[in-house]
């Protein structure tokens, strides 16, 4: 009786073991069912990405994990997205780096006025060191970062006049993302800046709570901008980068091997998202004029003259994000230029 008494404590004991050693793994190496939200349309590349990613999670997983995706802001703000990451009750999203920087102001110089001269540069800087560097950050706000995605150069709408020069756009009341960097650019250029999030943004268009807004073209298409926006002039003012972000809570349930699949395929969606966006963003200007749009292009000496009068933002909001961060973005910027990313 002693002898089967032992045997049954050392079973006992092994099977504990066992369930230590292997913890949540089983649940975790069955199926997983993850919820992705965007702010934007099912049109827009920011959701097209975001369903690729899906798509490619779930094939490339032998539909073991499976990720729904929640467009047109169904799961919230950026914001609210955000906070959800951070408590693990949501388990992706694609913010703006615009709005990360309300968590992580290293994020907002991404955004600075006129800083990137191409697509091609910004693919260098944001896939290079620098932009590993950035995500490396994430962690400790409570959120993964998986890849840099492409919302692209923003340019200036409004209801009441062309802008082709820096004193067109005085007087404007122009919403601007939640950040201050936005509002200070805006405010900066002689605008009213008002900050609103894209949900609530036709709405204000449309009542005239606000005469205009800044968005890629692939946006002013997206969200309809057109029928309540008469121009359109190409200011260029700042690229918008987005990031594709997993809740650190659900990140660390993962099994490594799971971990390392959704990097690969954040990667191979990359590539798919900023494609999509940029053969978008070329044939919608013609589009949006067909749409009933005035598009005019800003001359580059009044570009000029815009970041000129914008100097002291810039350097205000260098200040923000760091000497090292500034220093290095600067680095990053000028190398990607040497080495052909700039036009």
């Amino acid at each position: 009786m002693k002898m089967h008494r032992k045997t049954w404590l050392r079973t006992i004991a092994a099977l504990t073991m066992a369930a230590v050693v292997g913890g949540a793994a089983p649940a975790w190496s069955q199926e997983i069912k993850a919820k992705l939200g965007t702010s934007l349309p099912d049109s827009h590349p920011q959701t097209m990405g975001a369903r690729k990613f899906a798509e490619l999670v779930e094939q490339k997983s032998d539909g073991r994990i499976k990720i729904a995706v929640f467009s047109n802001g169904q799961l919230g703000s950026d914001q609210q997205m955000q906070a959800a990451l951070r408590g693990g009750t949501q388990e992706f999203t694609v913010p703006s780096t615009a709005t990360l920087a309300n968590l992580d102001k290293s994020f907002g110089i991404i955004g600075m006025p006129f800083s990137f001269a191409s697509e091609a540069q910004a693919d260098a800087v944001l896939d290079g060191p620098f932009g590993q560097s950035l995500l490396d950050r994430l962690p400790a706000v409570g959120m993964v970062g998986l890849a840099f995605w492409e919302n692209g150069f923003r340019n200036l709408t409004n209801s009441r006049r062309p802008v082709e020069r820096v004193e067109d756009i005085r007087g404007l009341k122009v919403r601007t993302m939640q950040n201050t960097l936005y509002i200070d650019m805006f405010n900066g250029l002689g605008a009213n800046a008002v900050p609103l999030a894209v949900t609530e943004l036709f709405t204000a268009l449309e009542t005239r709570a606000v005469d205009g807004q800044e968005n890629p073209y692939t946006v002013v298409h997206a969200q309809k901008f057109y029928d309540v926006q008469k121009y359109l002039s190409t200011t260029g003012h700042a690229y918008d980068a987005l990031v594709l972000v997993a809740s650190g809570k659900f990140w660390d349930r993962l099994s490594e091997s799971d971990r390392q699949l959704l990097r690969e395929v954040a990667r191979e969606a990359t590539l798919y998202q900023r494609q999509t966006s940029r053969e978008l963003n070329a044939k919608l200007r013609e589009e949006l004029v067909g749409l009933g749009m005035q598009i005019n292009d800003v001359a580059p000496e009044e570009r000029e003259r815009m970041r000129e009068a914008l100097q002291g933002v810039i350097d205000k909001h260098a200040a923000v994000s760091g000497a090292d961060v500034t220093e290095q973005f600067r680095q990053a910027l000028a190398a990607s230029s040497q080495a052909g990313g700039a036009k």
